[in-house]
C-alpha cells in the first residue's frame, strides 16, 4: 500500500525536475533559513525580464506567508554594470519599485535604451535626485559592494542569463524551463509549497 501511495504521489507531481525546473548540484545559502527565499536575477535591458515583470509584480503583491522575495541585478558583463548600479541606487531611495518600473518602461516601451552612467543620472532626476547625487551614489562603496555581491552570487549559481529564479537556494527556474511567465509562477509556487512542507517540524 505504501509503495502504491509513493508511486501515485510521484505520478501526480505537476512539474518534473530536469524539465520544468532544475535541482542545483550545490545549494546556495539563503538570507533567512526560517523562510522560503525566492530570488530573481534580472537585467533592465532584458526583453524576457520585461515580459515577466507584470506577472511577477502581481505575484509579489500576493506573496504567501513565510516567503521572502529578493530581486538581484547581476552585472554578468560590463554592459550590464550601469543598470546594476541603477537598481541598487533605486533600492537605496526607498522608492525602488516605482523607479524600476519606470526604467523598464523607458527602455522597453519608449525604446530609450539608457546605457551609460550619465544617461541614467538624467533619468533619476525624475525622482528628485540630482545628477551630482546620482554620480556620488554610483561610485559609493555601498553601491559598488552590492553590485559586486550580486555578480558573485550569480556566478556561484553558474548563471549565464536572465531572468532566472532561484527558489530557496536549491532550485533553478527560467522562462525556458517553465515555458512562459504564467507557468513560471506556477512552478515557483509548487517549489515554495515543496520547501514549506520540508520546513514544517515533524509531528
Amino acid at each position: 500500500m505504501l509503495c502504491w501511495m509513493a508511486t501515485s504521489a510521484w505520478a501526480d507531481e505537476p512539474f518534473k525536475a530536469g524539465e520544468d525546473y532544475r535541482v542545483l548540484d550545490q545549494p546556495g545559502a539563503t538570507e533567512n533559513p526560517s523562510t522560503v527565499e525566492v530570488r530573481e536575477f534580472f537585467w533592465f535591458g532584458c526583453p524576457h525580464c520585461f515580459e515577466l515583470e507584470p506577472t511577477l509584480r502581481i505575484w509579489q503583491k500576493n506573496l504567501p506567508a513565510g516567503v521572502t522575495f529578493i530581486r538581484t541585478a547581476p552585472a554578468l558583463n560590463d554592459g550590464w554594470k550601469p543598470h546594476a548600479h541603477a537598481f541598487y541606487i533605486a533600492e537605496s531611495t526607498g522608492n525602488g519599485e516605482e523607479i524600476s518600473e519606470a526604467l523598464f518602461d523607458t527602455m522597453h516601451v519608449k525604446k530609450q535604451f539608457l546605457k551609460t552612467e550619465d544617461e541614467l543620472a538624467k533619468f533619476f532626476t525624475r525622482f528628485g535626485m540630482s545628477e551630482k547625487e546620482f554620480h556620488e551614489k554610483y561610485n559609493s562603496f555601498a553601491i559598488r559592494t552590492n553590485v559586486n555581491k550580486a555578480r558573485n552570487l550569480a556566478m556561484s549559481y553558474k548563471l549565464t542569463g536572465v531572468p532566472a529564479i532561484i527558489v530557496n537556494g536549491k532550485y533553478f527556474v527560467d522562462m525556458g524551463t517553465a515555458k512562459g511567465p504564467d507557468r513560471l509562477i506556477q512552478v515557483v509556487n509548487y517549489l515554495i509549497a515543496k520547501e514549506k512542507a520540508a520546513l514544517k517540524p515533524a509531528a
